[in-house]
């Protein structure tokens, strides 16, 4: 039995034509997705692309296989569907990326719980790779998390753009400053975010300046990274949308990455659905509320730096 992920691997380096293309269409890293296309050639007894200078190429065998492929990708997200239509038609599947502040998902789902509207949520916490790949393949509707430009299949609504900040203890010397230079931060001790999704940018971004930081905690958890800032025990680096509490929150002169927010819809169907959504009407009030809204994702510049998998760092 081939496992499903094979598949839309093996389908996204036949639509792009390109491993590295196709990497980033699954969310994976390239070495990922090679040694899966390598365990599904095996699993099959026959090679499935040609590989040269030029690009990627099926071989006949890879032609013939191509065809079913795509029959039982079809076939494997319509009985999803069908599943989750016959499981309860007001159900709403959500992925929430990790990094979404804890503390806004409570009110979210306090004030979902409070209109009695009926609507029924199954929520994913997960990281950005986890639920693009749930996305791909239909185990939940709608995802709010990072958008990124492969993302234009899933109907992408970007809701906001988060700068990536300091943050510094409230009696920090730097904490009053309207921006701070990486080399003043040298002998400062770091919480790190080993989840955060520019955690390769942040790191390069040091290292070019000479500023190899010291760790006080490694660690998946924000409200951790945020104790440790408010003990006074470190510094860390953060998207701006945590900014509650005594911490200060401090630009970094010349880091201007940003973060896009957003839905992403696994079909046009969930399209609709999120219009009727009273929980993503929550969600999007926040954001309209919480500043101006962005323009449509179409219309957005592209972000200074780049963002990288989360497979690309350790």
């Amino acid at each position: 039995m081939i496992d499903q992920y094979l598949l839309r691997y093996f389908l996204a380096v036949a639509e792009t034509g390109s491993f590295s293309r196709a990497a980033r269409r699954v969310s994976v890293t390239q070495p990922t997705l090679s040694s899966g296309i390598a365990k599904l050639e095996r699993e099959l007894g026959a090679r499935l692309f040609d590989r040269d200078r030029k690009g990627v190429a099926l071989t006949p065998a890879g032609s013939r296989f191509l065809v079913r492929a795509r029959r039982i990708a079809a076939e494997y997200e319509h009985a999803l569907v069908e599943l989750g239509e016959v499981t309860d038609p007001t159900l709403l599947r959500i992925g929430v990326l990790n990094t979404i502040p804890t503390r806004l998902v409570e009110e979210w789902l306090t004030r979902h719980r409070a209109l009695g509207s009926g609507e029924a949520l199954e929520i994913l916490d997960g990281t950005e790779r986890d639920i693009g790949d749930r996305l791909e393949r239909g185990r939940i509707d709608i995802a709010l998390t990072v958008v990124r430009p492969h993302h234009a299949r899933f109907n992408p609504e970007v809701l906001a753009r988060e700068r990536y900040m300091m943050v510094l203890p409230p009696d920090h010397p730097l904490a009053g400053e309207s921006e701070v230079l990486a080399e003043q931060l040298a002998r400062d001790r770091m919480a790190l975010r080993r989840h955060c999704e520019a955690l390769p940018e942040i790191n390069r971004f040091f290292v070019e300046r000479g500023v190899r930081p010291r760790f006080v905690l490694k660690t998946t958890s924000d409200e951790r990274t945020l104790a440790i800032v408010r003990s006074g025990a470190g510094i860390g680096m953060m998207p701006e949308c945590f900014a509650q509490g005594p911490e200060r929150f401090v630009p970094v002169r010349d880091f201007e990455l940003v973060r896009e927010v957003g839905l992403l819809h696994a079909g046009e169907i969930h399209v609709g659905q999120a219009r009727s959504s009273p929980f993503i009407a929550l969600v999007k009030e926040h954001y309209r509320q919480s500043g101006t809204p962005p323009p449509i994702a179409a219309e957005l510049p592209a972000p200074a730096g780049r963002y990288l998998r989360e497979g690309d760092f350790p």
